[in-house]
């Protein structure tokens, strides 16, 4: 074997591939000098290896594909900014001048009134904090001096009028909740002609009937805990109950945050009843960025200025931004699509939609960081309120059951403290109490779109009901490739917020325009 050949085959020991980098200058110098020129037999091709893009690949970053798709992304928003520009011109008007005065009085009317529904809600409690103390006192009071059968009789007696007490004070309550929901009902659907005034006074009346219905649950057994005399390590057993039955654990970050809290003791609530009946107590409750009523929650110390201005101005711009996107690009969408609808033209209504579905994405995800992360982030700060996941990461979500279990966790755990776990742990099945919640979530959706359209024609309603469909075809999808799936990803994506909110929207605006002003009309108007 000459020298040559020793050097080549000593190199291909050597070597299990090329070099990723291009040779060094001083090393090409160095071997053209030793005389040692490259041979065209060096192996190149040597182990086995799959293609980047394939499954089986080591995880790869995509950031130049993400580039691509922000600088088309951008493009084209650029270009529809131009076209809109160079058809409509500027329709942004100051907000609020094409609202009647009427308007403006009866929506502030249906907000004033409503706080007091809630008012009369603490008054029933502190009333019923008062008869729950003499009948704590009614079952204590037994004298050993007593005939046993007659002291046995007397509190059977006392039983009977506690367990009475709390069916009339129950009713009470749901007689409240109703009327929190009634009255901006009412106002909204025969008073109040502009939609998006009425859509406030609805949302707000949910979310006063979420806090008092959990206001009034909670006090229910706590107040049976107290005329009882049970004592509140009965009720820690609940603790692996609530965190077991957690199906927020399909993310990681949600599973390690779930193993933490079942790690971790029962919180301790540092106010107990009947000490928690106190207006303060009630109004922080009303006013915190929470569904679920505690006597005390986690409290931060410090009060960050620079994060709430931060969040109250990120709030302010984002309210613009979509007032903008309605106003400039949703509207005339809108308007050029009822032609089509009139005409059942299905190729130019998909069209529409298809057209909207870009405004409408933007329009809801500035929707989400203005009121899931800026506004409630502002208000827990302004209220020292500790607990902050107010959501978690559903853009991830490899199902639609995941998305609705990730995106908004106040709704969330208010279905699931004051729904789901009272039905599965008296021996509903889990399928039959998920078609409750998700029963009383559509008839809630369909009352704050239907009402303030005037158009109760379902379509929010079935919006809502389809999601169950949706989540048996996608579920087996995450079974199938994990988690994180990306196609069933992509199937939420396009069920949600490409085909199933643009649609909604058409047909909701459509029925409005007819019923309100007339085929006639100008629809620009509104």
């Amino acid at each position: 074997m000459t020298q040559e050949e020793d050097v080549l085959s000593s190199s291909v020991s050597k070597a299990a591939a090329l070099p990723d980098i291009s040779p060094k200058v001083e090393d090409l110098k160095a071997s053209n000098k030793a005389g040692r020129a490259y041979r065209h037999t060096f192996p190149v091709h040597t182990k086995s290896k799959p293609s980047p893009l394939s499954k089986e690949a080591p995880p790869e970053s995509y950031r130049g594909f993400v580039n691509l798709g922000m600088l088309l992304l951008f493009g084209n928003n650029v270009r529809l900014i131009i076209e809109n520009y160079q058809k409509y011109g500027i329709l942004i008007s100051l907000p609020g001048s094409r609202i009647s005065r009427e308007d403006w009085i009866l929506t502030g009317l249906a907000h004033i009134l409503l706080p007091l529904h809630v008012i009369v809600s603490f008054l029933v409690e502190r009333l019923a904090k008062k008869w729950a103390t003499g009948l704590r006192k009614r079952l204590s009071d037994t004298s050993d001096d007593q005939d046993p059968k007659q002291r046995l009789k007397d509190a059977q007696k006392a039983e009977a009028a506690a367990k009475r007490f709390q069916s009339v004070v129950g009713w009470v309550h749901t007689f409240v909740v109703i009327t929190i929901l009634a009255w901006p009902s009412y106002m909204s659907y025969y008073k109040i002609y502009h939609p998006f005034l009425s859509m406030t006074c609805l949302i707000n009346g949910t979310i006063m009937f979420f806090k008092t219905t959990s206001y009034a649950l909670v006090h229910q057994d706590l107040r049976a805990a107290f005329i009882f005399n049970q004592p509140e390590e009965t009720f820690h057993h609940l603790a692996r109950v609530h965190h077991g039955n957690s199906t927020s654990s399909n993310t990681t970050v949600s599973a390690n945050a779930e193993k933490d809290e079942i790690k971790d003791e029962v919180f301790q609530y540092e106010v107990h009843y009947p000490d928690n009946v106190t207006f303060p107590n009630m109004a922080y409750f009303w006013l915190a960025p929470t569904l679920c009523y505690q006597p005390s929650y986690p409290r931060t110390k410090v009060f960050r200025k620079s994060f709430f201005l931060k969040r109250s101005l990120e709030f302010l711009t984002c309210i613009g931004m979509m007032y903008f996107l309605i106003e400039q690009y949703a509207t005339p969408t809108l308007q050029n699509s009822i032609r089509a609808v009139d005409h059942l033209d299905f190729g130019t209504m998909l069209e529409r939609i298809l057209k909207l579905s870009t405004t409408s994405v933007l329009i809801w995800l500035l929707m989400f960081y203005t009121f899931f992360h800026a506004a409630f982030n502002g208000l827990a700060e302004l209220l020292y309120f500790g607990d902050r996941c107010f959501y978690l990461a559903w853009w991830n979500a490899g199902s639609v059951a995941m998305y609705w279990r990730l995106w908004n966790k106040p709704i969330y755990t208010f279905f699931k403290r004051h729904v789901y776990l009272p039905l599965v742990t008296r021996g509903v099945s889990p399928w039959m109490a998920s078609l409750a919640i998700f029963s009383v979530s559509a008839i809630m959706h369909e009352i704050v779109v239907g009402l303030p359209t005037h158009t109760l024609y379902g379509y929010a309603f079935g919006g809502m009901f389809f999601q169950i469909p949706l989540i048996a075809i996608t579920r087996p999808l995450e079974k199938w490739r994990g988690a994180g799936t990306g196609l069933g990803n992509m199937i939420f994506w396009v069920s949600f917020t490409i085909l199933g909110q643009p649609a909604c929207a058409l047909l909701y605006y459509y029925h409005w325009t007819k019923r309100s002003i007339g085929a006639a009309a100008d629809p620009g108007e509104l």
